[in-house]
């Protein structure tokens, strides 16, 4: 596979990523000013959809859907670490 072929791979990725990704993306870099490293936004990603005060708010009012959307997106995020890369320097330039 060439660049071209390559770019128009990526590209295309980008574009039928979820919006939820995006958003999160885009919020990340706008708190952290400056050069982010894909390590810390991995960190900043999993920290907001581990175990955490949603789920037991969301259990305690008898749902679980915020539990099936976390480990949806967790699910997501580790499956598509390059992906999240290439879009983490779009964000950024």
């Amino acid at each position: 596979m060439n660049i071209v072929e390559n770019d128009i791979l990526v590209n295309k990725a980008i574009e039928n990523a979820p919006s939820w990704l995006n958003e999160d993306l885009e919020n990340i870099a706008n708190k952290e000013k400056g050069k982010l490293r894909i390590s810390f936004v991995i960190s900043e990603l999993y920290s907001k959809y581990t175990f955490s005060y949603r789920h037991i708010f969301s259990s305690m009012g008898q749902s679980s859907e915020w539990a099936v959307i976390a480990r949806e997106r967790l699910n997501f995020i580790d499956n598509n670490i390059d992906l999240i890369e290439y879009m983490l320097r779009r964000v950024q330039y």
